[in-house]
């Protein structure tokens, strides 16, 4: 099995290969530039503890989301310590999404850099506003993590694998 990222082309409702890739400051540019929601040239977001990668379509090279993970070896877990769509695919942003599926592979990546890393796919994560902790609940499997936080969430065991799963597919004999 390899993972293998993709998106949802909204308009057609067709599958679309996209790769995740370690990002570069002309991502990060581009996040002023296309007025994203979030400068990724913030001190917050450049912290070299982060891992940072960019969500871009494999055919065309689009950026279309950028994830910031940071290693928590003392909780064996990774802290997806933010997300986030391109503004024409953020529903916070757009009325109509040009792709759906940013999310979920952004924290599907988060889990196979936990896997990566040994700690068998937990990942947390603090959602930004009460929906997108719904969401991440209803769709993702999370759980919450601290009663002092309800916005912090743990994405684990089974939730995590399934989340991953999404984007498994076996590997092609050449």
């Amino acid at each position: 099995m390899q993972v293998v990222y993709h998106v949802i082309d909204s308009l057609h409702g067709v599958v679309v290969p996209a790769q995740i890739i370690p990002a570069t400051e002309d991502d990060f540019k581009q996040t002023v530039q296309d007025r994203w929601q979030t400068s990724w040239q913030s001190e917050f977001i450049q912290d070299p503890e982060l891992e940072k990668y960019a969500l871009k379509i494999t055919e065309t090279g689009e950026l279309i989301g950028l994830g910031a993970y940071r290693d928590m070896p003392e909780g064996v877990l990774v802290y997806v310590e933010y997300i986030e769509s391109a503004p024409h695919s953020n529903p916070t942003l757009a009325k109509g999404r040009k792709y759906r599926g940013i999310g979920a592979a952004l924290l599907a990546y988060g889990v196979q850099l936990s896997v990566d890393f040994g700690y068998g796919g937990a990942i947390y994560l603090k959602a930004k506003t009460s929906e997108i902790r719904e969401h991440y609940i209803r769709d993702f499997g999370a759980i919450p993590f601290s009663r002092a936080e309800p916005f912090l969430l743990l994405v684990d065991g089974d939730a995590a694998f399934a989340l991953l799963s999404q984007f498994l597919e076996e590997e092609s004999e050449c």
